[in-house]
């Protein structure tokens, strides 16, 4: 008779943690953010023969990473989607190659990342999803770039370069129901620390009842 009334409770409280467990199939969440310190603010700007030359940049006045992203869940803790924003910075740099010679400079750049991005929820907790996320994408980059050669003469060019970006990110965390607020941390196109606000839209509650 114990055994029973035992198994009764645990039973019980299985069907119990299952109304709470959350339903993310099928919903498609549209995600709005904002990262500070992506690949592009850390490394250089581009050269002469396109590339991208670190060390530098030596001062950097950027607004910035806005993003907006698209995934769609497939499975419960599974979803793919794709993600665009943009960067714009402009600073001061010297060319460490042949610094006697080109001196200091300045520039502005532009660019703008597309990419296609798998994101996997690792923990759940009622209202909190703890989660993981890498993507890849083509990036479209122009430069205007001012240069002081020898202190006597300044030339200006512009370039554009054409690359592929990606990010990971390890941790993030998201907060909400249906309307939630996240943070991430990770390395890429998006910067090392980003937030922003998501919608989840689909037939099915977020949460079962």
């Amino acid at each position: 008779m114990k055994m029973t009334i035992l198994l009764l409770f645990a039973f019980a409280g299985i069907d119990s943690a299952y109304g709470q467990c959350p339903s993310n199939k099928r919903q498609l969440d549209i995600s709005v953010s904002y990262g500070v310190i992506s690949t592009d603010q850390v490394f250089g700007v581009p050269n002469d023969d396109g590339a991208t030359v670190s060390g530098q940049k030596t001062l950097t006045n950027s607004p910035g990473s806005p993003y907006i992203t698209a995934r769609y869940f497939f499975f419960n803790r599974l979803a793919f989607g794709v993600t665009c924003g943009f960067l714009s910075e402009s600073g001061k740099y010297v060319d460490t190659y042949t610094p006697s010679i080109t001196g200091t400079g300045t520039y502005t750049s532009h660019s703008t990342v597309t990419a296609f991005e798998v994101y996997y929820i690792y923990l759940f907790r009622k209202n909190m999803e703890l989660y993981t996320l890498g993507g890849i994408g083509p990036s479209f980059s122009s430069a205007n770039i001012t240069t002081n050669v020898l202190g006597l003469s300044t030339t200006s060019h512009a370039e554009s370069v054409n690359t592929t970006k990606v990010q990971y990110t390890p941790i993030g965390i998201r907060y909400g129901g249906k309307l939630g607020a996240y943070a991430e941390l990770g390395i890429g196109y998006k910067g090392v620390f980003n937030a922003g606000i998501s919608y989840k839209l689909g037939p099915s509650s977020w949460w079962k009842e």
